[in-house]
């Protein structure tokens, strides 16, 4: 049951995440009065509530009696890291869109990821979700990189990338969750399937060798019909 919980938590944390991305993209294409420097601060400000957020589900959730539970740990480091981003915001708002880049590449690692479990999992369509995601890494190098000089489209073009990411990270989880359900089931069903038939053809093989007369009675019953004739 912990293993699901936190398999749950993952999810919503890299579902969170993918809205984020959502919702910085829309900032930047739809709401051109807001600031870069706006923008850092909303993010910082999340990376914060989320770091909280882990510090205090770790105390409820008696972190400490599980092996290998880092969630204070880590809650602390979103804290501190969101608190340095608020306080250099308009530092960070002059890389911005190269952190964007490197937030781009770590999420399409992740995804590959993805595609590779329903790859294990022997569904075909893990080819077009790796293709998707490939081709998402390349763009995420190339904002990294900087290939443009006009700096207004390089950030239409670092936000319509983001809007994408996060679209496709929400089909990515959705869709992951629901063919892992359906693999667990099948192989939980297979293997109720090979109990019942050992549970079937195991007692008839005992009724079979109790039915085997012993050799001495055997011996006896020749020797009687031998008797008689």
């Amino acid at each position: 049951m912990d293993e699901k919980k936190k398999g749950l938590f993952s999810t919503m944390v890299i579902s969170l995440c993918a809205v984020v991305f959502i919702a910085v993209a829309a900032l930047i294409l739809f709401v051109p009065k807001i600031e870069v420097k706006d923008i850092c601060y909303f993010i910082c400000g999340f990376v914060v509530v989320l770091g909280i957020y882990m510090i205090v589900r770790y105390f409820m959730s008696a972190g400490f009696e599980r092996l290998n539970e880092y969630g204070f740990s880590e809650g602390v480091l979103l804290v501190l890291l969101g608190i340095c981003g608020l306080v250099s915001a308009e530092r960070i708002a002059m890389s911005f869109l190269t952190a964007l880049g490197l937030l781009l590449l770590l999420s399409g690692v992740v995804k590959l990821q993805y595609a590779l479990d329903l790859k294990c999992m022997g569904d075909q369509a893990w080819i077009g979700f790796f293709a998707v995601n490939v081709v998402l890494l390349g763009l995420s190098v190339s904002i990294i990189l900087k290939p443009f000089e006009d700096m207004a489209f390089f950030q239409n073009y670092t936000a319509y990338i983001l809007l994408v990411d996060g679209i496709v990270e929400i089909v990515n989880i959705f869709y992951l969750n629901y063919r892992t359900k359906t693999y667990r089931q099948g192989a939980r069903k297979g293997q109720n399937e090979e109990e019942t038939l050992e549970e079937v053809f195991e007692p008839r093989k005992e009724g079979m060798e109790g039915s085997v007369e012993p050799a001495g009675q055997e011996g006896t019953k020749e020797g009687r019909d031998g008797g008689g004739m």
